[in-house]
């Protein structure tokens, strides 16, 4: 017979059974999961022939997918783009994308949304600055507004967004600025030694552990290669290596994104900035990071000016 302390002991396993059953995974636009070699992400609705293609993110249970599409001879941000996936493939332009009022240039782009799903955020107008929606409980986002601190004298780029909202963004120089309630009150350099050179398009993990950068650098692979870095427990980042020749070509690698489940990379490749041929969404197995992570690192100290 089973005493009180061992059917306990079984209705609190079951409970745990039950909530690990309760965990929604993200849905993705693509059976075709990839390993250690990157795919075209969703071919046919992501990625199309003759048109190009950047920046994917992700809502945390892939129902929504936002990407960026740019003209081929200046590459110019054009649009912002959702793809639905709710029983059935809707694809359009948000409102808050058709709406935005341009002070400058039309330029729009780059979508991130956050983990918890209630806010993205983008970049706009030219020269580009940080702006942000909120979720509706309609569901809709509200009227876009820009991120009030979160500016520098130049132009301000791809914001990356942690589960506590710490956001990331880079000018050349990555930045990072701390959530406070609501809002950012200021920003901060990272310092740490891949820093010192021109650093684009960053991605910083969930758990801010890790960050995934673009560079550019002569050792490398081709045009512009993606690297990581580790952050280290004594304060410091690792220095920043490169993903290697599975990843980087000879063309452009860059826009790095983590998946909301953490179990795939998402990057962009176009053979060139300008009078670019094609630009294409691609995504990896992050089993990838593995070989750099048993690795021991030397860290360059990382604090606030």
């Amino acid at each position: 017979m089973i005493n009180k302390f061992e059917l306990r002991n079984i209705t609190l396993f079951l409970s745990i059974l039950i909530c690990f059953g309760c965990v929604k995974k993200t849905i993705y636009l693509d059976s075709d999961y990839p390993k250690k070699t990157p795919k075209i992400y969703a071919k046919g609705i992501i990625n199309l022939d003759g048109r190009l293609q950047q920046n994917l993110t992700i809502s945390n249970q892939g129902k929504e997918h936002y990407f960026t599409i740019t003209n081929s001879e200046e590459w110019r941000y054009e649009t912002i783009l959702r793809v639905k996936n709710q029983g059935n493939i809707q694809i359009d332009t948000p409102n808050f994308v058709k709406n935005f009022k341009f002070k400058n240039e039309k330029f729009i782009g780059e979508p991130m949304i956050v983990p918890n799903n209630q806010e993205l955020f983008f970049v706009a107008d030219f020269p580009p600055k940080i702006w942000s929606t909120q979720r509706l409980r309609t569901g809709i986002w509200d009227k876009p507004k820009p991120v009030k601190n979160i500016s520098t004298t130049k132009s301000d780029w791809y914001p990356s967004l942690s589960k506590s909202l710490n956001l990331y963004f880079t000018n050349g120089t990555l930045y990072r600025a701390k959530r406070v309630k609501d809002n950012y009150s200021t920003f901060e350099r990272v310092k740490a030694s891949f820093n010192k050179q021109d650093v684009r398009d960053i991605c910083i993990s969930p758990n801010e552990d890790y960050v995934i950068y673009t560079a550019e650098n002569p050792l490398g692979f081709g045009k512009s290669d993606l690297y990581v870095s580790f952050y280290q427990n004594d304060d410091t980042w690792s220095e920043g290596e490169n993903l290697g020749d599975k990843i980087n070509t000879k063309f452009r690698e860059f826009a790095p994104y983590i998946s909301p489940d953490e179990q795939f990379l998402f990057f962009s490749r176009r053979d060139r900035w300008q009078n670019a041929e094609f630009s294409n969404i691609y995504w990896v197995s992050l089993d990838i990071l593995e070989q750099f992570k048993t690795q021991p690192k030397k860290g360059s100290h990382y604090h606030s000016n």
